[in-house]
């Protein structure tokens, strides 16, 4: 580049700053359009963190997670959300976390939307978890009526197979008494 083509550049971004069409800052994420982390991308992240936790210590980052829940802090909310979700939850655990990750869009209606979806998959599993429990309950149903049919017919079977036997016994006696009858008319 030649120093007249140098010189006027200069000059046109010194113009630019003085007349405060630019702005001269330092460099961070914001200036560069980059955002914090997403809370989605926080929950995600924390659940693969945890993802091979064992029970003893699921249960006691749960129960510190709980009583963290009391301060009423974002972090907090979002660390028990967390552990609500991890696959060593109960339902009672995961309930609460529905209803923690409830207040935390309510409490930010500003949220963006990747939250809010990801409050619609999490309402989509409860009604999946649900539908399971019923289909669950309604088999265990169905299972013990059968095992009722199972014991009633093995009864009706038990009595058929006594009353086969009797009937074989009154046919071998007939048997008999034919022979007797027949051998009592050759002898005459």
């Amino acid at each position: 580049m030649s120093q007249i083509v140098k010189k006027n550049i200069l000059l046109f971004v010194c113009v630019l700053l003085l007349s405060g069409c630019a702005e001269l800052r330092p460099y961070s994420p914001e200036s560069a359009g980059l955002r914090e982390p997403k809370v989605s991308d926080f929950l995600l992240s924390c659940l693969n963190d945890l993802h091979d936790i064992g029970s003893e210590e699921f249960s006691a980052n749960f129960k510190m997670a709980e009583a963290s829940l009391q301060r009423g802090s974002d972090l907090d909310k979002l660390n028990f959300i967390c552990l609500s979700l991890h696959a060593k939850a109960d339902y009672r655990q995961f309930k609460q976390g529905t209803r923690v990750l409830e207040q935390y869009v309510t409490e930010h209606p500003e949220s963006p939307s990747d939250i809010k979806g990801l409050q619609i998959l999490v309402d989509r599993l409860d009604k999946e978890i649900i539908t399971k429990w019923s289909a669950w309950k309604s088999l265990l149903e169905e299972n013990d009526e059968l095992k009722v049919k199972v014991e009633s017919s093995r009864g009706k079977l038990e009595q058929n197979q006594v009353l086969i036997g009797e009937l074989q016994n009154q046919i071998e006696q007939l048997k008999n008494i034919e022979n007797i009858i027949k051998s009592r008319e050759t002898e005459q």
